[in-house]
C-alpha cells in the first residue's frame, strides 16, 4: 500500500498560548496608534470609497465570543460569494470524515498470467481520488507505481491495454458555470477518476506582430484534442489566452494574445476526459518501462470486469486534512467540488442547509449550484457566512483553521498583510471572479478578541487592487 506522507504543522492557535500571547503584544504595542477609525466610520469610509457607488455590498462583523454585532451593512442580501463557498465544503467534509480520512485506488487484474503474458486486463478501480499525479502533491507517482507493481508481478506483456472502471454516472456539468470557464484548468470537472489535476498544458509560440501564434505543444501528449489555434501575436497588448467550448465539443477555440515575453506561454485546459488520458500514457509508461501492450480484440466483458480479480496495488490519496489544506490556501475548483461529494454526492446545497440549519443559522437566503463558487447563480449572504464562522470556531479542527490563508504568508492576503495591524492575526479565505471580490474569516482585535467577518462585493467599478486596499483599511479600522 503507498502513503503519501503528511504535513507536520503547528497547533491551533485558539487552543493554545499562542493566540493570548499574539493578543498581548499587540494590546502593548498596538492601541496608541491614534488612526485607528471607530468601527462605524470604517464602515462608512468603506461604502464611501470610490468604485463602489454602484456596487451590491453586503457586510457582517461579529464578536466571536459573544456573537455581538460590531459591524454591518445588508448582512441578509444574497450575493455572489465566490470562492469563499469552499469553506463549508472544507468544514463539513472534515466535520464528516475525519481529518484522517484517504481516498482508495486500486491496480488488479482479471484473466491468468502465462509465461509472462497477462491474458485478461490490467483495471484501475477508481475511488474518486481528486489528487493522482496531482501538482499539489508531487511526492509520489502513480504512474511509477504501476509500472512496478506490473514488473513485481512477472508480467512482461499486456495481451491488452489497462482499463480504468469507474462507479457511477458520467459527471454533471452544473449548468449555470459559464461556457468560458468549462475548458480553463479552473473549470475541470470531478470525476469518479481525476488524473493531473484533470488539467492539460498548451505551450505557444509568438510569431511576428499580428500572426497567429504557433502551438508547440500539448501535455499530456495523445490527447485527443482538436484546437483551432485563434491567438494572435500582440507585442503592445498582454498575455491573455483562454480555451472555449463544452466538455463534449469535438474541437476547442484556443483565442487570445501573446507577446513574445515570454518567448513561449503556456495556457492550462480542463481535461474532460482523464481516464482515457492516463491510460494513454499509462501505456506509453508501460512501454518504456520494457513491458509490451497489445491491441488483441479482447472485449470488456462484464465478465471479465466483474469477475474475480488480483490485487497488484492499492494506493492511498493524501490526507482529508491534507487536501482542505490545498483546497483552502490554493483555492482549487475540482478538489472543492471533491469535497462536496464527501458532504453530499447528489445535493451538496441540501446537506448543507439541513447541517447548518439544525445548528440554528438561517439558511433562507442560501442558493448554491456547485461546492467551489464557480458558479455565478450562487448567492449567500454575508450573515449566513459569519454565523457559521461563529458556530464553526469551537468545533473547528487543526486542519481547518491552518487551511485558512494567513496575512503574514500567504500571497492572495499580501495586501492586507502590508498594514502593521493584519499580519498573524488574519485569517481569511478570498473569492473573486469578475465584478466579485469576497473575503471572510477571523480578524484578532486588540480589544474584542477574536471577531468573524464577511465582506462581499458585486458589481464594483474601481480596480481589484484597489477594492482589496480599500477592505484592508475597513478591517484595520475594526481594530480600535
Amino acid at each position: 500500500m503507498i502513503r503519501k506522507k503528511r504535513l507536520k504543522r503547528s497547533c491551533v492557535p485558539w487552543k493554545s498560548s499562542m493566540g493570548k500571547r499574539i493578543l498581548c503584544a499587540w494590546c502593548i504595542t498596538c492601541l496608541p496608534v491614534l488612526l485607528l477609525a471607530q468601527p462605524a466610520n470604517a464602515l462608512h469610509d468603506f461604502l464611501r470609497s470610490a468604485g463602489l457607488e454602484h456596487a451590491s455590498i453586503g457586510i457582517s462583523v461579529k464578536r466571536v465570543s459573544d456573537g455581538g454585532v460590531v459591524c454591518e451593512h445588508n448582512p441578509r442580501l444574497s450575493l455572489r460569494p465566490a470562492s469563499v463557498l469552499k469553506l463549508l465544503s472544507t468544514f463539513l467534509a472534515l466535520e464528516k470524515r475525519g481529518e484522517q480520512f484517504t481516498y482508495r485506488t486500486t491496480l488488479s487484474y482479471a484473466g491468468t498470467i502465462r509465461d509472462g503474458t497477462l491474458h485478461g486486463r490490467l483495471i484501475i478501480a477508481a475511488g474518486g481520488d481528486p489528487a493522482l499525479e496531482s501538482a499539489y502533491f508531487p511526492a509520489t507517482s502513480f504512474l511509477s507505481s504501476i509500472v512496478e507493481a506490473v514488473r513485481q508481478a512477472g508480467i512482461k506483456r499486456l495481451a491488452a491495454p489497462p482499463v480504468v472502471v469507474e462507479p457511477g454516472e458520467t459527471p454533471r456539468v452544473p449548468g449555470s458555470w459559464p461556457w468560458e470557464d468549462l475548458s480553463n484548468y479552473y473549470g475541470a470537472l470531478y470525476h469518479s477518476f481525476n488524473y493531473r489535476d484533470n488539467t492539460y498544458a498548451v505551450t505557444l509560440a509568438a510569431g511576428k506582430p499580428g500572426s497567429l501564434a504557433t502551438i508547440l505543444s500539448v501535455d499530456p501528449p495523445g490527447l485527443e484534442l482538436a484546437l483551432d489555434n485563434r491567438v494572435i501575436t500582440d507585442p503592445a497588448g498582454r498575455n491573455d489566452v483562454w480555451i472555449y467550448g463544452g466538455p463534449f465539443a469535438s474541437r476547442l477555440l484556443v483565442a487570445g494574445n501573446v507577446t513574445g515575453n515570454p518567448p513561449r506561454y503556456l495556457v492550462k485546459g480542463a481535461m474532460h476526459f482523464p481516464a482515457s488520458a492516463f491510460t494513454g500514457e499509462l501505456v506509453e509508461r508501460l512501454k518504456s518501462g520494457g513491458i509490451r501492450v497489445e491491441r488483441d480484440p479482447l472485449p470488456r466483458a462484464d465478465s471479465l470486469l466483474e469477475g474475480e480479480r488480483h490485487l497488484l496495488l492499492t494506493v492511498e490519496s493524501p490526507s482529508l486534512e491534507e487536501i482542505v489544506y490545498q483546497t483552502n490556501k490554493r483555492s482549487v475548483n475540482l478538489f472543492a467540488e471533491a469535497l462536496g461529494a464527501l458532504v453530499d454526492p447528489v445535493d451538496f446545497e441540501k446537506a448543507v442547509k439541513e447541517r447548518l440549519g439544525s445548528a440554528g443559522i438561517d439558511t433562507s437566503g442560501v442558493m448554491m449550484e456547485d461546492a467551489c463558487g464557480l458558479s455565478p447563480m450562487n448567492a449567500v449572504p454575508a450573515a449566513f457566512f459569519t454565523d457559521f464562522l461563529l458556530w464553526a470556531f469551537p468545533r473547528s479542527s487543526r486542519a481547518f483553521w491552518e487551511s485558512f490563508p494567513e496575512g503574514a504568508s500567504d500571497a492572495s492576503l499580501a495586501v492586507y498583510a502590508a498594514h502593521p495591524l493584519l499580519g498573524h492575526g488574519l485569517r481569511a479565505k478570498t473569492g473573486s471572479m469578475t465584478r466579485v471580490r469576497a473575503l471572510s474569516g477571523y480578524l484578532l482585535s486588540p480589544r474584542d478578541g477574536w471577531l468573524a467577518f464577511t465582506l462581499l462585493v458585486n458589481n464594483y467599478t474601481c480596480s481589484p487592487r484597489q477594492l482589496q486596499e480599500f477592505t484592508r483599511d475597513f478591517l484595520a479600522g475594526l481594530l480600535r
